[in-house]
């Protein structure tokens, strides 16, 4: 399998590039690359077109940027529905409709969109819809990864009339478009004549018409049933990001392949520790005396406990790595480190022999600071 390009370098823009950058890029290369317009070879422009429409699907939107940035193409594979990015997946139509108007400076019609969104033509077996399920997880869900059993409502064919609709399977040619599935339509422009070609509404693009209703599922050709199905998580997901499931969604209504499931994940926020990327982030409190003396406390991890030792003289707000004690790293790429930052606890309440204490090494602060003064003035 080929590497795939960085989307920001396929756009031409650096790390930190704006929306208002990334929607300039893209309309600039939309209209270099058309396959219509441009000098190129056309299969090489329809890739090329393609790539960059991808790039920008997944930088122009934040939440799959984000995700991108922190974990690469990793992050953003199971955003697209085909088990790789497809027309189907680009959500962005509006922004090709403002490049190119109405399309008529280009002299395409409006093939460009039929040949990108499939618009035009008779219909033949379809993929069915594509369904969404949220779920939550707590952090240490997240890090442990696992199996979740989830019930989805899906439509499923009907067993009686084998996903035709019709009552004993009886169909007749449908009188809107002669049982050819589609409609044409012819629009003059000046001395140009264009031609679109949709799907019948009456009959779906299927050319045939049930005589009489499916009694079981009312002529849909569908019923829906609930499914209990298996979802795996990996180990170190992270909050938004989108798992697919392919065959797991609708059944197809004309005899295609079921649609896909995408299971978006949802992590709540975490009482102690904050996360970012693979790395965790985590306060803790140590008396005084164990930061002037130095000591070995345990502290949290996701997983557990693991043992920190804190040197003498540590002072407030530092910060000391752990190794390897954050979060799972996508694909078995390791783990991410901890860092826990020292807050030091100072006591609301003394009894007399602290403040004993306490005074008695303030003295001595203040005599071993005249002493050091009273030397470097010698």
């Amino acid at each position: 399998m080929v590497d795939k390009r960085d989307y920001y370098e396929v756009l031409g823009l650096p790390k930190d590039a704006t929306p208002d950058d990334i929607k300039k890029a893209y309309r600039n290369l939309a209209r270099k690359y058309h396959p219509d317009v441009t000098k190129e070879d056309k299969g090489h422009a329809e890739e090329k077109f393609k790539e960059m429409s991808e790039a920008y699907e997944v930088l122009v939107d934040e939440q799959k940027r984000r995700l991108y940035d922190q974990y690469g193409h990793a992050g953003v594979s199971g955003q697209f529905s085909g088990g790789g990015f497809q027309w189907s997946d680009f959500t962005h139509q509006g922004d090709l409709r403002d490049i190119f108007g109405d399309a008529g400076n280009f002299g395409f019609g409006g093939s460009l969109f039929d040949m990108l969104f499939g618009t035009g033509g008779r219909q033949g077996p379809r993929q069915g819809q594509s369904l969404r399920y949220d779920i939550e997880l707590s952090l240490e869900e997240a890090a442990a990864g696992g199996t979740r059993v989830v019930s989805v409502p899906r439509s499923t064919t009907c067993d009686a009339c084998k996903g035709m609709g019709a009552k004993d399977g009886k169909v007749t040619s449908c009188p809107t478009c002669g049982g050819k599935g589609q409609i044409q339509n012819v629009q003059q422009r000046g001395y140009s004549q264009y031609v679109s070609i949709t799907p019948c509404h009456k009959c779906g693009g299927s050319g045939k018409l049930a005589e009489a209703r499916c009694p079981k599922c009312g002529g849909r050709g569908q019923l829906v049933r609930t499914s209990k199905i298996d979802i795996d998580i990996p180990k170190g997901i992270d909050d938004g990001m989108r798992l697919r499931f392919a065959g797991a969604g609708d059944g197809s209504p004309n005899g295609g392949p079921s649609g896909d499931l995408f299971v978006v994940v949802h992590v709540k926020k975490h009482e102690m520790f904050q996360r970012q990327g693979a790395d965790l982030y985590l306060n803790v409190g140590v008396n005084f005396a164990d930061v002037a003396l130095g000591a070995e406390m345990e502290v949290p991890t996701i997983d557990g406990k693991a043992k920190l030792t804190i040197p003498p003289g540590t002072q407030g707000d530092e910060l000391f790595k752990m190794k390897g004690e954050g979060m799972p790293r996508l694909e078995g790429r390791g783990r991410g480190d901890q860092y826990v930052r020292i807050k030091i606890r100072v006591p609301k309440r003394l009894n007399s022999e602290q403040k004993t204490l306490l005074k008695r090494f303030a003295e001595l602060e203040v005599g071993r600071k005249g002493l050091f003064e009273k030397r470097r003035d010698g």
